[in-house]
């Protein structure tokens, strides 16, 4: 990275020091630079989110092609998972400096990643987020975020599965007519509905569970006893073999 684009990172995390600095690299033309953004995070210290009024701003003046926080009062800069999948999120690079220490390092958006094997962020990398990227890298539909990093589903005052599903474009099928693409919506240790997968055929599922590993596993007894309903969404009505 360019030395002026370092130097105006270096300055803006010294000077949000001990908070988490945000911003983002923008390209205008043939020239970059680094616009500083507010940590409008609760809890600034050990996160950041960007304020949405200041990156609005700063694509208005070019292009963003990467994101900036800083970690600070870390042993070694190393990226966290929840740092990996908001930059596979964003779609652009991520630049993460340390400070005091004053190293740096960048991501890139993991493409075409394995489904299974991923692991589990509250909120960011759960159930609900891999079924939205599975239906935009499978069929090219976009579905809405409702994933939060906090249990909603544990006091049952929350019914984020059982509010959207019809909304997002999902339409009821009968679960002996389960075809492959179709969405298992389940209650799973909760007094909701809070546990979704999606159904891969051969009686096998994909899904993430709380605290574990996104897998294809079975669709056994277990999960079957806590489904709810199975739904298939309008954009699949007439899709008789989806990818897996």
């Amino acid at each position: 990275m360019r030395k002026k684009l370092m130097a105006a990172i270096s300055a803006h995390v010294a000077a949000e020091y001990p908070k988490e600095a945000c911003g983002v690299v923008i390209q205008a033309g043939r020239s970059q630079e680094y616009i500083p953004c507010r940590n409008i995070s609760e809890t600034p210290s050990d996160a950041f989110t960007i304020s949405p009024e200041d990156k609005l701003a700063a694509s208005e003046k070019g292009e963003i092609i990467m994101v900036i926080h800083s970690h600070p009062d870390v042993v070694q800069l190393i990226p966290s998972e929840l740092d990996r999948v908001q930059c596979d999120w964003s779609g652009v690079e991520w630049g993460i400096m340390s400070w005091p220490d004053g190293d740096f390092c960048t991501l890139s958006p993991r493409e075409d990643r394995d489904y299974v094997g991923r692991q589990w962020v509250l909120g960011f990398a759960d159930c609900w987020s891999l079924i939205r990227e599975w239906y935009q890298r499978e069929h090219g539909v976009v579905l809405g975020n409702y994933s939060v990093d906090y249990e909603w589903w544990v006091e049952g005052k929350e019914n984020r599965y059982d509010d959207n599903w019809e909304r997002e474009g999902f339409v009821m099928v009968a679960p002996e007519n389960m075809q492959p693409g179709d969405m298992i919506m389940m209650r799973v240790q909760a007094p909701v509905t809070n546990h979704a997968a999606i159904y891969l055929g051969e009686n096998l599922m994909l899904h993430h569970n709380f605290g574990s590993l996104s897998a294809r596993v079975p669709y056994g007894k277990y999960y079957r006893d806590r489904t709810v309903r199975v739904v298939r969404h309008k954009e699949l009505m007439h899709v008789e073999n989806a990818d897996s």
